[in-house]
């Protein structure tokens, strides 16, 4: 049997000089924890492919009215099924909290509304090579973190690929393979679900709660084309049902990295006339956006107690304002306002995962870690993650702030090909003598190298590290080597939450989109600003679409209302574009209210080659328009990451 991989540790310990992920601190020399592997030099790390280049204006186009012929498996709970998970739950709740599927199957009886327009947006940003959406401020993804939290699945356990042991289970096996035979050899000529689930729902079947399971995993975790009962499920279910654990976290990671990366492929490639069909749970995708772009997210109900996290969307009225076009612009506009930790603040009714900690911790591994952190040692390791018949690659490494971890410049990785030494990786104890427990209020920090590399390697632009600042980022994480500059005052802000800048730095950060115009973008000036939070973001919406205000939650319980992230643009043949904006919605974590008030925001127009209000016949192609609005976007971006190094530009 082959040997798995000689380095077992996931953790790296060692003093660097840090920075905030804006590059508006002075780099400290301190003692930082990173994700292994790190790379040795600026050239080693794999650059994300296409992600983070302008798409061209017919795809942008394109891409405003979403795949139509797409396929997208999306399970709507019927009432049936709902009165069936009751009737198990009842008999059942403990052996599913054993084998840890007891939320997952909670989940499957919410109704998700579905944003189609938000899913596309995010997959223009999604990386194949990487398996990270590459964003102007930074790379993210869904992580197995995201998984347990959001799906309710466990990272422990044997493989999806696991085989039934003993001749009571090969009976009980035996016995589900004829009853799926006498389904299709029925009317239904296929091994219906409807049929399925009609069968072993009114009770009296031996082998009902593996029915049951089976239908389950068929639904809404192995999802196919012909919405089927998968036999290769029914060794999973008997497991299951006996509260045996299964690692389905990476399974449903692993079809979820697949199916973005062929909807990516698709959107480049132009082909929304063919059909693309998706069979992951793409609802991961979509909660995943919701916790941590505050300003997409719908307005989530209120949790009972034990309810898990996903219950807050069901039924979930969607926000009427994510166009494609609009998500785009949010996404990129969202440095200040994206959560890296979104689990890390408070909500009511909510419990915090076990490996969440007040303080930081260093835990030995002298007797061995507990459950919760066996499972963050999964989140935290690079590894090959199998489904039923596809494998991808895991890095977290490479987005190692989703974690409480420092960030440092990941390392390029090799993973196994053979599926057999994947899961040997995946699964065996990790060597590290202590393990590091961030504390989940603490602010994750980057390298000088790893800042002055994403400047120079992925935005593309060649910007030296400066050691001047604007002003400190409120400091969270307290460490006894931490070098600061004599006379340089560090600013504490207890209201601003893990991932925010405080917001008398906010007015520091614009900068004005003056500087280093593009062609397409030189006529555009004005004085007047609209803007929502500390950001501004252009739009591309036509006069004539409807404005909305939406509410959003805020976590202590309160609501507030808020402003779409843009404003359509007005009176375009006259010479006229406006500058929607979006900003970042604090949460308070500490019981507070936030006040969002009309009053509190001003306005922006930028007209065409003048002044507000004035028209001068020039006319423009829509797409054309998008895609100067687009470049200016990201422009500005990289204006303000030049600012903030200190760099000339």
């Amino acid at each position: 049997m082959a040997k798995p991989s000689s380095s077992n540790t996931i953790l790296e310990e060692r003093k660097d000089f840090m920075v905030s992920p804006f590059g508006d601190s002075k780099p400290a020399l301190r003692k930082a924890y990173f994700l292994k592997p790190t790379a040795t030099s600026m050239e080693e790390p794999e650059l994300p492919s296409d992600s983070i280049s302008p798409l061209s204006p017919q795809t942008l186009q394109r891409n405003n009215c979403p795949l139509k012929s797409s396929s997208m498996s999306w399970v709507h709970p019927n009432q049936d099924w709902i009165t069936w998970v009751s009737r198990m739950q009842s008999k059942h709740q403990a052996a599913w909290k054993k084998s840890g599927i007891d939320q997952a199957i909670l989940n499957s009886t919410y109704d998700i509304k579905k944003s189609i327009e938000l899913i596309i947006g995010l997959s223009e940003k999604w990386c194949p090579n990487t398996n990270t959406f590459v964003f102007p401020w930074g790379e993210a993804t869904i992580t197995l973190e995201d998984v347990i939290i959001l799906g309710g699945y466990s990272v422990l356990g044997s493989p999806v690929s696991c085989f039934v042991e003993n001749r009571e289970w090969e009976v009980i096996e035996e016995k589900m393979m004829d009853a799926r035979m006498n389904i299709v050899r029925s009317r239904a000529r296929k091994a219906c679900q409807h049929a399925w689930m009609k069968k072993f729902s009114n009770g009296g079947s031996e082998i009902e709660h593996e029915a049951f399971l089976a239908l389950w995993l068929s639904r809404t975790v192995f999802q196919n084309s012909s919405h089927t009962i998968r036999k290769q499920v029914f060794p999973i279910a008997i497991c299951l049902a006996r509260g045996i654990p299964i690692a389905l976290a990476p399974a449903v990671l692993a079809s979820i990295y697949r199916d973005l990366s062929r909807l990516k492929r698709a959107i480049v490639a132009g082909n929304n006339e063919s059909r693309l069909e998706l069979f992951s749970p793409v609802q991961l995708v979509q909660f995943w956006a919701w916790e941590r772009f505050p300003i997409l997210q719908p307005k989530p109900d209120v949790l009972n107690f034990g309810d898990p996290r996903s219950a807050r969307w069901d039924r979930a009225k969607i926000p009427k304002i994510p166009k494609v076009e609009n998500v785009r612009l949010t996404l990129d506009s969202a440095a200040e306002s994206f959560l890296w930790r979104p689990y890390a603040k408070s909500l009511k009714n909510w419990s915090f995962p076990e490996f969440y900690r007040e303080n930081e911790e260093l835990v030995l591994a002298d007797s061995g870690f507990d459950i919760h952190l066996e499972s963050f040692i999964r989140c935290l390791r690079v590894s090959k993650i199998l489904g039923l018949d596809y494998m991808e690659n895991y890095s977290p490494h490479r987005v190692a702030m989703q974690f409480g971890m420092d960030q440092d410049l990941p390392g390029r990785v090799n993973l196994d090909k053979t599926r057999e030494i994947a899961w040997m990786n995946y699964n065996k104890p990790t060597s590290d003598t202590k393990l590091y427990i961030p504390s989940r209020l603490s602010e994750s920090n980057v390298t000088t190298r790893y800042l002055k590399w994403w400047e120079q390697m992925v935005l593309g632009k060649n910007k030296k590290v400066s050691g001047s600042s604007q002003q400190q980022r409120s400091a969270k994480r307290s460490k006894p080597d931490m070098q600061v500059s004599k006379g340089e005052k560090t600013s504490i802000d207890p209201d601003v939450p893990p991932g925010f800048r405080p917001k008398n730095n906010m007015n520091e950060s614009r900068i004005s989109a003056k500087k280093d115009k593009p062609a397409a973008v030189e006529m555009l000036a004005g004085n007047n600003q609209q803007s929502f939070g500390n950001e501004v973001i252009a739009n591309g919406e036509l006069r004539g679409q409807s404005q909305c205000n939406f509410t959003s939650n805020v976590h202590d319980g309160t609501d507030r209302n808020m402003e779409p992230p843009s404003q359509s643009a007005q009176n375009i043949s006259g010479g006229e574009a406006t500058m929607g904006a979006a900003g970042r919605a604090t949460d308070q974590t500490g019981g507070g209210q936030e006040n969002t008030a009309a009053g509190n925001t001003t306005s922006n127009r930028l007209s065409i080659n003048g002044n507000a209000g004035e028209s001068n016949g020039y006319k423009l192609d829509i797409a054309e328009l998008e895609n100067w609005i687009t470049l200016l976007e990201r422009k500005v971006a990289r204006l303000k990451a030049a600012r903030r190094l200190g760099a000339q530009v």
